[in-house]
Order: structure tokens, then sequence, then C-alpha cells
């Protein structure tokens, strides 16, 4: 029995040291870090000189069982090294500081726990009426590998961007893009598949959703440009919840204005010859189980 802990001990001990300790450089970005104020509701990304490594921390930071390992948090690299099973994956969110300035691009980053980009409002008067607006400084959006963003993209006040490009991405919660007042932008999604809202501003000439099985609420849209309302309402309005009433989708654009909801199919009726059928299955059913059961 004593051979038997000690192998135990020693197989622990050995797990233990097979994986890397937190890289405290990943501390601004980290809830969990030891020399971060975890008072900060969450961590802000700072310029582009920051990129490769908090695309390094956000892809290899996990926290796992301490009475194990005798810590919580550690850098592994998925890809190369086998995670323990009492190893989960911490997932970081992208939110720039306000006076960020240039593009954002991560190559590599696979999933984030949200993503929020805004410019700042300041009140400058006595009233909620009263208020500067400072625009985002961000110029463009790149996350060619991101697959899941878990509560979802706001992008607010940012009338400087040109592009966001989000190839991979399938499921979040939030889709709210605000870019009035900013150049014309195109917006594809091709493999957007679950999104529980969506709301999109801004001078838009292409918008589409060529995956997308499935909203809960009605899709806004309201664009300066020259979408094509019609077609697009009609390309998505059957993936919005027709539980909700009303639901649907309204879009506006230079082109017009079209509001679809969409309706309930109609549940198929059963006709008397279908149930007969079905009652004479059920009754030879019961017929020869009651032989088979003399």
């Amino acid at each position: 029995m004593r051979l038997s802990g000690y192998l135990v001990g020693a197989s622990i001990v050995s797990l233990a040291a097979a994986i890397t300790g937190f890289d405290e450089e990943c501390a601004p970005y980290s809830f969990h870090s030891t020399g971060y104020d975890d008072e900060i509701p969450f961590p802000y990304f700072n310029s582009t000189e920051e990129t490769a490594l908090f695309i390094r921390c956000a892809e290899t930071t996990y926290e796992c069982d301490p009475a194990i390992h005798g810590s919580a948090w550690f850098m592994i690299d998925s890809k190369t090294e086998a995670v323990p099973e009492d190893c989960y994956k911490e997932v970081y969110g992208l939110h720039p500081y306000d006076n960020y300035t240039g593009p954002i691009s991560m190559p590599g980053l696979t999933e984030l726990s949200g993503c929020g980009i805004s410019g700042t409002y300041e009140y400058v008067g006595d009233t909620y009426e009263q208020v500067a607006v400072y625009p985002s400084n961000v110029t463009s959006v790149d996350l060619p590998d991101v697959v899941s963003i878990q509560s979802g993209i706001v992008i607010d006040n940012a009338n400087s961007i040109t592009s966001l490009n989000v190839p991979e991405l399938r499921d979040l919660v939030h889709l709210i893009l605000n870019f009035t007042g900013g150049p014309p932008i195109n917006l594809t999604f091709p493999r957007l598949y679950n999104v529980y809202a969506i709301e999109i501003y801004g001078e838009i000439d292409t918008l589409d959703f060529h995956s997308l099985n499935k909203t809960s609420t009605t899709i806004f849209v309201n664009s300066t440009g020259n979408l094509d309302c019609d077609a697009f309402a009609k390309s998505v309005v059957n993936t919005t919840s027709y539980y909700l009433e009303e639901t649907g989708v309204s879009c506006t654009s230079k082109m017009g204005t079209v509001n679809l909801t969409h309706v309930e199919p109609p549940i198929p009726e059963v006709t008397s010859g279908a149930f007969k059928i079905q009652g004479g299955f059920l009754t030879m059913t019961a017929l020869l189980g009651y032989i088979l059961a003399l």
C-alpha cells in the first residue's frame, strides 16, 4: 500500500511538473492572475504591439485543480501538449482601450468570451441629453480564426472601421454593430450559424448570412447605403423565431424599408385514411402480441 501511494504521489508531482506555470506577462488580460486588480470588470487590450502576447495568453491560459498541481493557473499549448483532464481553458475577452488607434488583427486566436469596441460618451451638462461623443479609433477588425464568441460582438460609436472579418465565426449571443457616420462597409458572415440577436447600423451595401440557422429576436438593420432590403429580409426571415409575436426582419436602406414576419408553418393534416391504416396496424400489432403470449 505504501508503494502504491508513493507511485500515485510521484505521478501527481510528475504531472504538475509537466505543465508550465502561469506567465505573469499575461496578467493584464486575465481576471485571475496574482498581479492584476480583480476589481476591474474585464481586461483591456492596449496597442498593436501587444497582439502576439495577447494571442499567446488567450490560447494557452488554463485553470487547473490546485489540489493536484499545487497551483491553479498554467500555460498549456493544446496543439503540442496534452491537457490534463482537470484543466479548463480560460477564455479571454477582447476590449481595446478607448484611445486604441489602428487595426486589430489576430490570426491564430480561436475563441473569445466577448468582443467590445466602442468610443466614449462624456456628459458635459446637467442633463442626459448633453453628451460629448468621442468615436473609437479602431480602423479594422480581422479575426480570421475565431470560431466562438460566448457573449457576442458589440461595436458602437466606431465610425473609423472599414472592415470586419470573422470568416470562421459560428456561434455567439449578440451581434450589435453600429458604424453610423463611417465609410461604406460590406459585411459577410459565411459560417455564422446561431445568434440570439442582430442589430446593424451604418452605410452598408452588402450584408450576407449564408449559413444562418436560428435567431431568437427580430433582426434590425438600418443602412444609409444601397442594401437590397427586400432580398436580405427574404433570405433570413425564416431563421427568426415564430414563437414570439411579430418576430422577423426590419430593414431600412436607400432602397426602401421592408418588414417581414416569420409566420409559423401550418401543421400537416392527417387524413382519416391515415388514421384507419394506423389503427389497423396497431390492432394487428396487439393481436400478434397476444398470440405470442399464449
